[in-house]
C-alpha cells in the first residue's frame, strides 16, 4: 500500500514523432520489442495519459498507427478495453484474446506475450502485484501468491465490473481526489475484478505439467497441504504410488526427490506471507515454523540462494509498502 506522503504518480505524455513514441512505450510495457507502422491518412499522433498511485494507476493510451510487438511480464496486473474493434493480446498463442470495444479483459501475466493493434484506444487499469494478490487472498483466506484470471466472465459479474469501473474512473483520474476516496476507490474496483475474472492463485512455475498424471497429482496434493506436517509415505498414501516408483518419478522427471519439492514450495509460499507480512507484528521464525521449517540456519541459507535476499530483509522491506 501506499503512503499519504508520497506523491500521486501523474503522466500526459503526447507527441507526433514516431521514435518519440516507440522509446516511451517501450519503458511502459519493459520492451524493446514494439513496432509502429503507417499513420492513419490525418497523420501520426500519440498520447498516454494515467494517473494513480502505488496500487492503482488508471489511464488512457491512443496512437494513430498499427503498432505490435512484445509485452514483458511486471509485477502487475492489467485490465484494459478497447474503444474500437483492431486490438489483439496473446498473438503468439494458440488461444489469442481479441480485445472488444469496451469489454474489459486481464492482459496475460506472469510471461511475455505478443500483441497487434490497429489505430485505436485503450482504456487502462493496472495495479500492483501486492496489492491486487492480497486483495484475492483476502477473498479465498489464503496468502498472497501471483493470480491466474477466468477468460470466462458471467454476463452479470461483467456489467458489474463495468459499472464499477464507470462510476469510478472519473474521480481516479483527477488528481485532487482525497486519498482517503482514492483508497476506497482502488479497493472497489480491485475486489470487482478479483470477482469477475475469479483471481486464484496459479500453481508454481516449477509444478510439472508434463509428467505423470500421479507424479502431478503428487505435486498438487503437497502444494494444498505445505502448511501441514507433510511424511514421504503421507505422499505416497495421496497419490497412491508406492514411495520406491514416486521417489523414481520425481528424480527422473524433476531432477529431485518430493521433499525437495515440498521444500521448495515451502519457500515460495514463506515468502508470499512475508511480502504480504507487517514486521511490526511478525518474525520471520513465526512464519517459518508454521509452515514446517525445523532449522532456521538452513532455511535461511536455502531462501537467500532461491531468491537472493535474506528472509529478513524482504519482511523489512515490507515495512515500507
Amino acid at each position: 500500500m501506499y503512503s499519504v506522503d508520497q506523491p500521486l504518480l501523474t503522466v500526459d505524455r503526447r507527441g507526433l514523432d514516431v521514435a518519440e513514441a516507440v522509446a516511451f512505450y517501450e519503458r511502459v510495457y519493459a520492451s524493446d520489442d514494439i513496432h509502429i507502422g503507417e499513420p492513419v491518412a490525418d497523420g501520426f499522433t500519440w498520447r498516454y495519459r494515467a494517473v494513480g498511485d502505488d496500487d492503482v494507476t488508471i489511464g488512457t493510451s491512443a496512437v494513430a498507427a498499427r503498432r505490435w510487438g512484445t509485452i514483458n511480464p511486471r509485477r502487475d496486473y492489467v485490465l484494459a478495453w478497447a474503444s474500437a474493434p483492431g486490438i489483439t493480446l496473446d498473438t503468439g498463442s494458440d488461444d489469442p484474446i481479441p480485445m472488444l470495444p469496451g469489454v474489459p479483459v486481464m492482459y496475460p501475466a506472469g510471461r511475455a506475450f505478443t500483441f497487434d493493434a490497429q489505430p485505436t484506444s485503450q482504456q487502462v487499469v493496472r495495479f500492483s502485484g501486492e496489492f491486487l494478490e492480497s486483495v484475492a487472498a483476502a477473498r479465498l483466506g489464503d496468502l498472497p501468491a501471483p493470480l491466474r484470471f477466468s477468460r470466462d466472465v458471467a454476463p452479470d459479474a461483467m456489467q458489474a465490473l463495468r459499472t464499477v469501473v464507470n462510476a469510478s474512473a472519473r474521480e481516479l483520474l483527477d488528481p485532487a481526489t482525497d486519498r482517503a476516496r482514492r483508497t476506497a476507490l482502488n479497493l472497489r474496483i480491485a475486489e470487482v475484478v478479483v470477482m469477475a475474472f475469479d483471481a486464484r492463485p496459479a500453481p508454481p512455475d516449477f509444478l510439472d505439467r508434463e509428467g505423470p498424471a500421479t507424479m502431478r497429482l503428487a505435486q498438487e496434493w503437497m502444494v494444498a497441504n505445505a502448511r501441514r506436517p507433510i511424511t514421504i509415505t503421507d505422499v505416497s498414501v495421496a497419490s497412491g504410488v508406492a514411495v520406491r516408483s514416486l521417489q523414481a518419478s520425481f528424480q527422473r522427471h524433476t531432477d529431485m526427490s518430493p521433499m525437495q519439492f515440498l521444500r521448495r514450495v515451502r519457500l515460495h509460499r514463506i515468502r508470499a506471507e512475508l511480502v504480504a507480512a507487517d514486521p511490526d507484528t511478525t518474525t520471520v521464525a513465526q512464519v517459518a515454523l508454521a509452515w514446517g521449517i525445523g532449522h532456521l540456519g538452513r532455511f535461511s541459507g536455502s531462501y537467500a540462494e532461491a531468491f537472493g535476499e535474506s528472509p529478513s530483509t524482504t519482511l523489512r522491506r515490507s515495512a515500507s509498502r
